[in-house]
């Protein structure tokens, strides 16, 4: 069993051998020097990037409305500021534009701008738009469409997700989010906690 063992563990050892001069057989010294080059570059690039990241984050969290003030407000949608994150890391918008009331229904049109790109089902996204419906009565809602853009300000190539209409999914209010402070303005529930 050892004799075997060992012929298999050497056979191991000699193929890799092979495989690792088989590769560099196949690259001179200067295809292996501007690939090393280029290597450098671009873990140089990435670091540069992440720095830049990490600087962007904390002057966001420094300061959250500063990036609020680089949003279009888009007045004419009826689109009015809402909530930002105490990080900056998303800022809400509603408008009373499309608002419509049934019982204790209530649809409204919402808006979400992120200051980095978001990874959805579609793809990657800076802004979204959601027609919503709140269940006043039950606390609870359900997206009916949801538009992501590529760009800030609901701009740019956009993607569409929309919901079954004839089997809705109902989510809970969880009180203290962001949905509740949706959910509180739609419904008109009194005042608006301030979100976090």
């Amino acid at each position: 069993m050892w004799k075997y063992t060992g012929l298999l563990a050497l056979s191991a050892v000699v193929g890799t051998a092979l495989l690792v001069s088989l590769d560099s057989a196949g690259q001179t010294p200067e295809q292996q020097q501007l690939w090393e080059t280029q290597r450098a570059q671009a873990l140089a690039e990435e670091r540069a990037n992440a720095e830049r990241l990490a600087r962007e984050r904390e002057a966001r969290k420094a300061d959250p409305m500063a990036w609020v003030r680089t949003l279009t407000p888009m007045e004419a949608g009826g689109w009015e500021f809402r909530a930002v994150a105490s990080d900056g890391s998303w800022a809400d918008y509603s408008t009373n534009h499309q608002m419509k009331r049934a019982g204790q229904l209530v649809t409204v049109w919402l808006r979400q701008e992120y200051p980095e790109p978001q990874l959805g089902s579609n793809g990657r996204y800076l802004s979204l738009v959601e027609k919503i419906q709140y269940d006043c009565a039950k606390e609870r809602a359900h997206a009916l469409l949801i538009v992501y853009y590529a760009e800030n300000n609901i701009q740019g190539s956009e993607q569409r997700e929309e919901a079954d209409a004839k089997n809705p999914i109902w989510y809970a209010i969880v009180p203290g989010t962001r949905d509740e402070f949706n959910f509180l303005w739609a419904c008109g529930a009194g005042k608006s906690p301030r979100a976090r």
